[in-house]
């Protein structure tokens, strides 16, 4: 049986990690919402939900503010090297989110 990813396995020290990276966000950035499970090929994953200002989610700034968050997760957490997840980011305005309410995204 292969071993199973170091995210999966110590989720406690991800979230640390994860929890680690809040502050470096970018203006725009409000909050997020992760789950850890398998992606469409059953390889392990880390699904990032993200609201964004209505100001970071205009099409003159979404690409920059898109982005940097996942820069900043992918450079300070490492989610596919250190933790063996591949990680997917969703991305909605806060309008957006009140009007869907959707609870992964809260």
């Amino acid at each position: 049986m292969p071993n199973r990813p170091r995210g999966i396995a110590q989720p406690a020290e991800l979230v640390k990690s994860l929890n680690g990276v809040y502050h470096l966000m970018p203006p725009g950035f409000v909050k997020w919402n992760y789950t850890f499970g398998n992606d469409w090929s059953g390889d392990p994953a880390v699904f990032f939900w993200v609201v964004l200002s209505d100001e970071a989610s205009n099409p003159k700034n979404l690409r920059q503010v898109t982005s940097a968050i996942a820069n900043i997760v992918t450079q300070n957490v490492d989610p596919l090297n250190e933790w063996g997840l591949i990680p997917y980011f969703s991305f909605r305005s806060q309008s957006e989110q009140a009007e869907l309410k959707e609870e992964v995204f809260d």
